[in-house]
C-alpha cells in the first residue's frame, strides 16, 4: 500500500517577505495620501477663513465711507485710525481702530455715548491696518485702507495670511440731520485763507463770539468790531417803508453818507 501525503498550505518566507513589502510601500503611499489631504485641508480652511473676514471687514468700511458726511481726517498722512463724521445722531463720530491684534468699530452718538464692536475674532490676528485720506479738488475725498491679517495658530502647517489693499471714496455730499459742532471749544475752522466756501445761507441768527442770542436779532457779534475792507461796501439798510435801501459809508472826514443801492 502506497501512502500519499499532500502538500500543506501556506506561505513560503518568500512569499511572505514580498507580501510585506508590498503592503510596507502601500501603506507609506496612503499615508503620504493623507498628509498631503490633511495639509491642503488645514491651509484651506485658515485661507477661507482670512477671505471671509477680509471681505467683511471690507464692506463694512466701505459702506462707513460711503455714506458718511465728513472723512474727519489730515489728508494725505497715513493714520492707525479712521474717523468719519456721519449723519446720524446714533453714530455721531465713528472710528475703525486696531488694538490688541483685534480691528474695532467705535460709534460714538451726539450725548458723547460710546458703542464698541469687534470686527474681526480670534481666529485671525490684525498685524497691520492703516488708512490715508486723499483730498480731491473736483470730487469728493478717497481713502486708501491698507489691512493684513494673519490666522491665529500654533500649527505651522495652517498659518496663513493675506492683505487688502484697496481705496474707497465718498458718493454723496455732506448732509447732516443734527447739529454739526467740534470736539474742542473753537479749535477747528470753517474754510481756509486760500480754500474759501463761496455762499452760506442761514434761516436763524448768526452769532459770532457770543454765548446766547437776543430776541429779534439776527447777527449779533460780540468782543469785536464788525468791518468792511472795501472803501466801496458799507451797510446796506431799508426804509421803513421797504421802497428803497441805502448804502452807509463815510467820507475821508468820517461825516456818515447814504447811497441809494439796490435791494438785497
Amino acid at each position: 500500500m502506497r501512502i500519499f501525503h499532500g502538500r500543506k498550505a501556506g506561505f513560503s518566507l518568500v512569499e511572505l517577505l514580498i507580501y510585506i513589502g508590498i503592503f510596507s510601500m502601500s501603506a507609506v503611499f496612503l499615508i503620504s495620501i493623507l498628509t498631503v489631504v490633511t495639509q491642503v485641508q488645514l491651509r484651506q480652511t485658515s485661507v477661507s477663513e482670512l477671505n471671509q473676514q477680509l471681505a467683511f471687514v471690507n464692506d463694512t468700511v466701505k459702506r462707513l465711507i460711503q455714506t458718511s458726511s465728513l472723512v474727519d481726517m489730515s489728508a494725505g498722512t497715513a493714520t492707525e485710525s479712521l474717523t468719519l463724521r456721519m449723519s446720524s445722531s446714533s453714530a455721531d463720530t465713528t472710528r475703525v481702530y486696531a488694538s490688541s491684534s483685534v480691528l474695532y468699530l467705535e460709534e460714538v452718538t451726539d450725548e458723547s455715548v460710546s458703542t464698541v464692536t469687534p470686527l474681526t475674532d480670534s481666529n485671525v490676528i490684525v498685524d497691520d491696518f492703516s488708512v490715508t485720506k486723499y483730498e480731491n479738488p473736483t470730487g469728493f475725498a478717497v481713502v486708501g485702507i491698507n489691512l493684513t491679517l494673519s490666522y491665529n495658530t500654533t500649527n505651522p502647517k495652517s498659518k496663513a495670511t493675506r492683505s487688502l489693499q484697496t481705496a474707497v471714496g465718498r458718493i454723496s455730499a455732506a448732509e447732516f440731520d443734527s447739529s454739526v459742532y467740534p470736539n474742542v471749544d473753537a479749535s477747528h475752522d470753517l474754510g481756509t485763507a486760500l480754500k474759501k466756501w463761496k455762499d452760506a445761507y442761514f434761516s436763524g441768527v448768526v452769532g459770532i463770539g457770543v454765548t446766547s442770542f437776543s430776541s429779534g436779532y439776527k447777527f449779533v457779534a460780540s468782543g469785536g468790531d464788525i468791518a468792511t475792507k472795501d472803501a466801496n461796501t458799507g451797510f446796506v439798510v431799508k426804509t421803513p417803508d421797504g421802497s428803497s435801501c441805502y448804502r452807509l459809508g463815510v467820507t475821508n472826514s468820517g461825516t456818515v453818507t447814504s447811497t441809494v443801492v439796490t435791494c438785497p
